[in-house]
């Protein structure tokens, strides 16, 4: 997983591939669900490159997550069996409770799916700690999503 600064001077995550037999349908083409399994992949590599993994966030401040509330692609091209894949991952907003991650998959220079997760940072209810609730997004954590 590597980061860079994209065209608008964004940090943009990016990490690689390859797609396997098992995620494709009987005529070789990805099934779509793996596109957002890999979406979450990409957070979570990224979150996990900037020093904000899970495993810290859990022990450290009681994290249950980084949760999706909405997620939303777009298939432009099939990927197939084989295809070494790119995905690029950048924060396109964070308000005070959320944070909207914008994904491109490409397949050499061909876009081959984009999308976005909307997520927010699940804590157990104080009043109810098998419930979550959304907590404010930490001034740290927003610097270390979008400063390269």
């Amino acid at each position: 997983m590597g980061s860079q600064t994209g065209p608008s001077g964004e940090r943009v995550f990016r990490h690689t591939r390859a797609v396997s037999f098992g995620d494709c349908d009987p005529a070789g083409i990805v099934f779509y669900p793996n596109f957002y399994r890999w979406f979450d992949e990409a957070v979570h590599v990224a979150l996990e490159s900037i020093g904000w993994g899970w495993h810290r966030t859990a022990r450290d401040f009681g994290w249950r997550g980084v949760s999706v509330v909405e997620a939303r692609a777009h298939f432009i091209k099939p990927a197939l069996h084989g295809n070494v894949l790119t995905i690029e991952t950048r924060v396109s907003r964070i308000g005070n409770r959320r944070i909207v991650f914008e994904h491109r998959i490409r397949h050499d220079a061909a876009l081959i799916c984009d999308g976005t997760e909307t997520r927010f940072i699940a804590v157990p209810r104080p009043d109810d700690p098998a419930r979550i609730q959304a907590i404010d997004i930490p001034a740290e954590l927003q610097a270390a999503l979008t400063v390269p």
